[in-house]
């Protein structure tokens, strides 16, 4: 049954999102779908569409000028979330503290910090708040990458809101090595409410309907960016899947959903969890599809759930010859709001050269092909069936205590504003 999978569907799929921006509150998002859901009706579903508003952003204006020891302007993105300047900009020192190493901060306030990652914990950032900088500069990690088009967590942004702007690795090494000591940055940037929702398509079990699997991947993208890999693929991938189970009678509920909103901070994910409350101890497994569709690569999963969940993968992987590489933690993605609620998780997803570029505007469809559908969709479709058709569901409904505080950490480190469950 699992070789029926063949991701040239899913490819078609990639191809008809990927032409444009997707960010949460759009008309890019909302031409998505209008096309998810006509595929899916068209598949033979009825779609709920869940309706919910969402704080977004637009940029207006982002500029970085080194003033001294030389005059140039530096290509930058600017971070959502993170403020906005005077129209005329900030002008104040520049100054390298690597990732905000003590030794290195300054002892005067307003300066412009360059910093060589993001700060890893929003502990990390409030630690900068005394300094009282006029701007953040953040340089991506390697060489040959565009400036991310990212946003702060708005929670985040309620306690330290400071105009951010990410750089390429290459002008942040000029700048370092060539003692770049004053800048200007400029940010204005839009914060405002938007009306988004989420797609929900189903296929009612028919003997144990009450028992929900939740398969589910976010259409939106990071701002300016078409997502081909992140997550067009997901999406494809769900679609496909979708379609190819259409015709199924299965024993359990399996129940499709689109996020929307998960790079403006899972907000979709969440807003599902909250929304279907009442029935979410009867939701035995949520799957996510996160960065799919890599054409040269390999499939991975991560189980945020019980070790017998990830024995069980790599055995039926070895079953189906597919090499899956497993791992036992905690992915980011909108697995996390279910796992925040008891529920175990598994997130497929495809290492390939093609997710050098996510959140950039180099994320677009050119590395994608069938190829990176077939494999991980293979894996996902099995697996789907077997949990579905089982007598007794397989796996136990639980998440390990060293998992679980993982998931806590997690959101804590985010700054996630969210109440636990312990289910």
């Amino acid at each position: 049954m699992s070789s029926e999978f063949l991701g040239e569907d899913a490819y078609d799929f990639l191809k008809g999102l990927a032409s444009y921006e997707r960010l949460a509150g759009t008309v890019g998002e909302e031409e998505a779908r209008r096309y998810i859901v006509s595929v899916m009706e068209k598949a033979g579903y009825k779609t709920l569409l869940e309706e919910f508003t969402v704080k977004t952003f637009r940029i207006l204006r982002n500029e970085f000028h080194v003033l001294e020891p030389w005059n140039e302007e530096i290509d930058c993105r600017g971070v959502g979330f993170s403020g906005s300047t005077p129209e005329e900009g900030v002008v104040a020192p520049l100054r390298y503290v690597e990732t905000g190493d003590p030794l290195l901060l300054p002892r005067t306030k307003g300066e412009i910090l360059l910093l060589s990652e993001p700060p890893p914990t929003v502990e990390k950032l409030f630690e900068l708040s005394k300094y009282e900088p006029s701007g953040i500069v953040l340089s991506e990690g390697t060489p040959f990458r565009k400036p991310s088009q990212v946003d702060r967590l708005f929670e985040v942004s309620r306690r330290f809101r400071v105009p951010t702007v990410f750089i390429s690795f290459e002008d942040a090494f000029r700048l370092v090595t060539n003692n770049a000591s004053k800048s200007r940055l400029v940010l204005t940037q839009q914060e405002f409410d938007a009306d988004t929702c989420n797609i929900v398509v189903e296929k009612k079990g028919v003997k144990y309907p009450e028992e929900i699997i939740v398969v589910g991947a976010h259409y939106d993208t990071v701002y300016g960016v078409k997502g081909g890999v992140d997550n067009a693929g997901g999406v494809a991938l769900l679609m496909e899947l979708a379609k190819s189970m259409s015709s199924l009678d299965l024993k359990r509920t399996v129940r499709f959903v689109f996020f929307t909103g998960e790079e403006l901070g899972l907000r979709g994910s969440f807003n599902y969890v909250e929304k279907h409350e009442d029935e979410v101890e009867k939701v035995m497994m949520m799957v996510n599809l996160d960065v799919n569709g890599g054409a040269i690569g390999g499939c991975n999963a991560v189980v945020t759930g019980p070790q017998e969940v990830k024995t069980y993968l790599e055995a039926m992987s070895k079953e189906l010859g597919v090499n899956l590489s497993v791992s036992q933690d905690v992915y980011s993605s909108d697995s996390i709001p279910f796992s925040n609620r008891g529920v175990p998780s598994v997130s497929f997803y495809r290492r390939s050269g093609a997710g050098v570029h996510i959140h950039t505007p180099e994320d677009d469809s050119r590395f994608t092909a069938p190829i990176g559908f077939k494999m991980v969709g293979i894996i996902v479709r099995e697996f789907l069936l077997r949990m579905a058709n089982a007598e007794s569901f397989p796996f136990k409904r639980e998440i390990p205590e060293d998992v679980k505080k993982k998931v806590q950490e997690y959101l804590k480190n985010r700054g996630f504003e969210m109440p636990s469950v312990n289910v």
